[in-house]
């Protein structure tokens, strides 16, 4: 297969209001809604690829995410700098988000993991390494 990238991901969410918050007015995302006719759903952009938000009749009540079923470990976003990463780790621990805030992986790379409404794994992810070595 070529292809220059990800065109979307779609998340399973057990309520589009609260997701929508949560991923609107807290991350910062525009959210876009799409007519009834078509369901009810939402999306927003990263970059060139759309991240949408769904539900489905079919979804077990009470059901939660975990990444250690076959499917999707977490999702992570690029964070531009590690100023944006602590800024971000700082908002998550205000609004009462499940986070350790920043960290740093292999002892390189700035980030921080939380959890969306849903436990959906999510990170904010610094590229550039600590020390401004080059990642392959």
């Amino acid at each position: 297969m070529n292809t220059p990238g990800i065109n979307h991901v779609i998340l399973t969410v057990s309520d589009l209001a609260q997701s929508r918050k949560f991923y609107g007015d807290l991350l910062g995302f525009e959210i876009n809604e799409v007519p009834m006719e078509h369901g009810m759903l939402y999306y927003f952009m990263v970059g060139s690829a759309s991240v949408w938000l769904i539900t489905h009749d079919k979804t077990p009540p009470g059901d939660r995410f975990s990444e250690f079923r076959i499917g999707l470990d977490h999702l992570a976003f690029t964070a531009p700098d590690k100023d944006a990463v602590h800024a971000l780790a700082d908002k998550l621990i205000a609004a009462g988000v499940d986070t350790k805030g920043a960290e740093l992986f292999y002892g390189k790379w700035w980030y921080v993991a939380f959890r969306d409404p849903d436990n959906i794994q999510l990170e904010y992810w610094l590229n550039e390494p600590e020390g401004g070595e080059q990642t392959e």
